[in-house]
């Protein structure tokens, strides 16, 4: 019973640091990315293992940032492969910087 709250406890504590990572698509993309504030994206794959590897990272830093006036987000550019040829992404992962009021 302890070793089972003690997962369900970690397993929280990443989804909580999960909830502050964006997740954009082709829908909300341009919703986040572009306005009045930076944004850091990740373009991933799913079954990457460096994408894999860098995940507690990023939310790490997506959760540090958390009251920043700046968006970190992630594209599984896998699922939306539109948007990681719209970015020439050509591997995984791949982490791009827009300013603010740009998309390129």
């Amino acid at each position: 019973m302890r070793v089972a709250i003690v997962v369900l406890l970690a397993a929280l504590a990443v989804c909580a640091h999960a909830a502050n990572v964006r997740e954009l698509d082709s829908d909300n993309f341009d919703t986040f990315v572009g306005g009045d504030q930076p944004a850091l994206v990740e373009f991933f794959a799913p079954w990457c293992g460096h994408c894999k590897k860098l995940a507690p990272t990023y939310e790490e830093l997506a959760t540090n940032f958390a009251k920043e006036k700046v968006v970190i987000g992630s594209v599984d550019a896998d699922k939306h492969k539109e948007l990681g040829s719209k970015f020439g992404v050509q591997g995984f992962p791949t982490i791009k910087f827009f300013p603010a009021g740009s998309r390129t």
